[in-house]
């Protein structure tokens, strides 16, 4: 299952870099006016290990069973200062190619985490960005040849693009964070050669 992180040419990903620090303080601002809304799991890493994931391969979930992460809505109250996803341009400049569709805004607070799933039904190539306050303090998992790999998040920003297969042995992923994560979500398209 391919599989990328930080793939980017460092002109593209500098620049990509320098918009998400621009703008990473109205996610925080709107992380602050939202009321976590599920209470701390002391026991949330249960749900991200070897054995909870065995315990799944006969029901291949398309969707996580299990989280604990904060959805910062596109369509809110915009901060009078900060415009909505102010990096999507960048993307789109970045991959031209691609249709870019958005697929999710989250913060992932210390704690925060989503089960093993596998979004099989819905097959596009995922890019994800996530912006971690603290160095290798949150990671995003997966299971490839019968090994879990876990790839950790800089302090900063990472930037993983996968491929989501509808058949066996489907890409089995979760993610973890013990600090603030923040993940920015895309689904890419490729575009018709007569587009």
């Amino acid at each position: 299952m391919p599989f990328y992180r930080n793939f980017l040419p460092l002109p593209q990903f500098t620049l990509l870099e320098q918009s998400i620090n621009k703008h990473i303080g109205y996610f925080k601002y709107r992380a602050h006016e939202i009321p976590e809304e599920n209470s701390y799991e002391s026991n949330w890493e249960t749900y991200l290990s070897r054995q909870y994931l065995e315990n799944l391969f006969n029901d291949p979930n398309p969707y996580h069973k299990e989280s604990r992460k904060i959805s910062i809505k596109e369509d809110g109250p915009e901060h009078p200062i900060y415009p909505v996803f102010p990096f999507t341009k960048a993307l789109k400049n970045i991959f031209p190619d691609y249709k870019l569709k958005q697929s999710g805004c989250f913060l992932y607070p210390k704690g925060g985490y989503m089960g093993w799933h596998t979004n099989h039904d819905s097959t596009e190539d995922r890019l994800y960005i996530t912006y971690a306050e603290e160095h290798r303090k949150s990671f995003f998992r997966y299971y490839e040849n019968g090994k879990i790999i876990t790839d950790y998040d800089n302090k900063g920003i990472t930037i993983r693009r996968f491929s989501i297969s509808g058949e066996p042995p489907y890409f089995w992923h979760c993610v973890g964070s013990y600090t603030n994560r923040f993940s920015f979500g895309y689904r890419l398209h490729l575009r018709s050669k007569t587009s």
